[in-house]
């Protein structure tokens, strides 16, 4: 898969932690010609309080879409779903 769009980032409550998390959504082409959608989360490994790695890390493709702009409108209304709660 290609990626199309990396969307902003938010934060979001983790739903397991209860913690505000930094997410975004991203925009993938597939093999096909369609394309999905990708949620993924900033991740900061520390030891002996240095950090040692960080990064983006994915949840996953989801969905297949017609077009980039659905998949988009999709990944956008899922987080403001999720800042509602």
């Amino acid at each position: 898969m290609k990626v199309v769009k990396v969307l902003e980032e938010v934060e979001a409550v983790s739903a397991l932690s209860g913690k505000r998390q930094r997410r975004r959504v991203v925009i993938l082409e597939r093999d096909d010609g369609h394309f999905a959608l990708e949620e993924e989360y900033f991740f900061a490994s520390v030891h002996d309080g240095e950090i040692v790695a960080q990064g983006w890390a994915g949840l996953g493709p989801r969905g297949i879409f017609a077009s980039a702009e659905l998949a988009e409108a999709e990944g956008r209304s899922h987080f403001l779903d999720a800042d509602r709660n």
